[in-house]
């Protein structure tokens, strides 16, 4: 059962709010005639809502329990996505249960509410090189989720907290806390430095500084550059929602260039999506261009991680990468 917000403007009659349960649910499934085959009950009036037919992977991600670039965001208009507490019946009550947002939602919507209103900062968090083998984009930022649950206690409230990340050069990360566990934090082993973002607004974050030298720093430095340059018409995509499919990853990467295969590969027992395709491009410029430019964008509310196809791909799990050991 998913709890709705008002309907924007210009949202009134029944099938203009049917259509807009269905673009919500899409969003997280990926196709409209999806989307239109889940939903089995809707109100089109003051309770707004509807239920559906999805899986607890599908729930999580439409109250926003899934982190786009590591911060919870619910999707717009859904204040909360509970379990129908009875299916049977044709009478449903959207109502918030004694006036209040179930906390499925309600906790995964703001950072903030880990702590007292106006009791939290955003901080710039300045690491060390990561103990994670080779580096990569989600190991290191599982790292960063297990420096903070030591402070926080959850990982789930670490996840949350998170909103920026730093992986190549200089290593660090982004995050909401008050100052308490700031200053829990800066005794944290691994962390150099715990200081207020001083911009937040901007993505531009400065990691660097005096005391942010690597001892094997240059040795990493090229190693990425190196990565970054590698000439190659092929690229691996992971991070994939279940529910992408091969035409809406097409319609993502052909902006730069010509495509020979986009291949999203399948578990051959639940013929379910394994969260990661190959994109090939027929032009080393096209893969370069899509290499830089398409590593962290949002494809149906999933953060995607593009690198260059390796001969043996790494071992995945549900999208996310396993931290080489």
């Amino acid at each position: 059962m998913v709890l709705m917000d008002t309907p924007p403007n210009g949202v009134r009659s029944k099938p203009e709010i049917i259509d807009y349960y269905v673009e919500t649910l899409e969003r997280v499934l990926g196709s409209v005639e999806d989307a239109q085959m889940c939903i089995y009950n809707a109100s089109c009036s003051v309770p707004h809502g509807f239920c559906c037919d999805i899986d607890d992977v599908i729930a999580d991600e439409l109250a926003g329990r899934f982190l786009v670039f590591f911060c919870a965001i619910s999707m717009p208009g859904v204040l909360s996505v509970v379990p129908d507490p009875d299916f049977n019946s044709m009478v449903k009550d959207y109502k918030y249960p004694n006036g209040q947002l179930s906390s499925l939602s309600t906790s995964f919507t703001d950072g903030s509410s880990l702590f007292p209103a106006g009791t939290s900062k955003h901080w710039l968090v300045r690491m060390a090189r990561p103990s994670v083998g080779v580096i990569r984009k989600a190991p290191v930022i599982d790292y960063y989720v297990q420096v903070l649950t030591k402070v926080l206690g959850n990982e789930k409230d670490a996840q949350m907290c998170l909103y920026h990340v730093s992986w190549q050069t200089n290593y660090g990360f982004c995050c909401e806390l008050d100052n308490v566990c700031a200053q829990e934090l800066a005794g944290v082993p691994g962390v150099l430095s715990v200081q207020p973002d001083e911009n937040f607004d901007s993505d531009n974050k400065n990691y660097g500084g005096g005391n942010l030298k690597l001892s094997e720093g240059s040795q990493e430095s090229t190693t990425s550059n190196e990565e970054t340059d590698v000439r190659t018409k092929k690229l691996f995509v992971t991070g994939l929602s279940f529910y992408t499919s091969e035409k809406t990853l097409r319609a993502a990467f052909e902006g730069y260039g010509e495509l020979v295969e986009v291949k999203i590969i399948m578990d051959k027992i639940s013929k379910r999506s394994k969260g990661y395709a190959f994109v090939e491009y027929t032009t080393v410029e096209a893969a370069s261009a899509a290499l830089k430019e398409m590593n962290g964008k949002i494809i149906n509310g999933w953060m995607i991680t593009v690198d260059v196809a390796k001969t043996n791909p790494p071992k995945y799990s549900g999208g996310r990468l396993r931290a080489a050991r």
